[in-house]
């Protein structure tokens, strides 16, 4: 084998190769027929193939392509019906399709930021809340601390009338005593008086008729 023929082998090999590899694409036509051979007069093996339909390229020939459909299908179509990028209304589709998705994908953000927004607004409400709370209790620990001053100074206070009233009963009891005993000392003088007149008026009882009749036995004897 010469080495023209295997040089003609090797670029035919890289042509099939890159053929191979290659994706075309219906163009702006409504619909268009893959058909058995190199004329639009043989039979149709698939038809109704949209814009914008990839197709991928087997071998190229003679202003025809022979092609492979999204289904399988083997066939040839005129060159003139593809593209090999994608056509405009296809590309206006997908970016209307993304456009939707970014669309909507905007919305979900901005009902997730709402929510967010309300979360935080509750969380701001909820934090206020604590913080009135938290002087009003601080409020009345300063309340609770200052009615247990006055309860301690009242219970001091307590103790010391409690004390005083203590002291002025013991002063009474000792007053009491002594008064008792005064007492006393004052019965027994009134009783010993009592007897002592007591006794001088029997005493004069008896030295009265005594005296009389001594000094009427003088008056005789004179």
């Amino acid at each position: 084998m010469s080495k023209k023929r295997i040089t003609s082998l090797i670029i035919g090999a890289l042509l099939s190769a890159t053929a191979h590899s290659a994706t075309v694409y219906i163009s702006d036509v409504q619909f268009v027929a893959i058909r058995e051979g190199l004329d639009n007069s043989t039979r149709a093996v698939e038809r109704g193939l949209k814009s914008g339909t990839p197709l991928d390229v087997i071998e190229q020939s003679d202003g025809y392509t022979k092609v492979r459909t999204p289904s399988g299908s083997e066939g040839w179509v005129a060159d003139y019906f593809l593209s090999e990028d994608m056509v405009t209304r296809d590309q206006l589709d997908t970016l209307r399709t993304r456009l939707n998705k970014s669309t909507q994908s905007r919305t979900e953000i901005v009902d997730t930021l709402k929510v967010s927004q309300q979360k935080i607004q509750e969380l701001s409400n909820a934090n206020i809340s604590l913080k009135n709370e938290n002087e009003s209790l601080k409020k009345q620990l300063q309340i609770a601390a200052e009615l247990s001053e006055k309860a301690q100074a009242i219970v001091s206070q307590n103790d010391d009338v409690s004390y005083q009233i203590e002291s002025l009963k013991q002063q009474a009891s000792t007053a009491i005593a002594q008064s008792e005993k005064l007492q006393d000392t004052t019965e027994q003088k009134w009783f010993m008086l009592g007897a002592v007149t007591l006794f001088g008026g029997l005493l004069l009882g008896t030295l009265l008729p005594l005296l009389r009749r001594k000094k009427n036995n003088t008056g005789s004897w004179s």
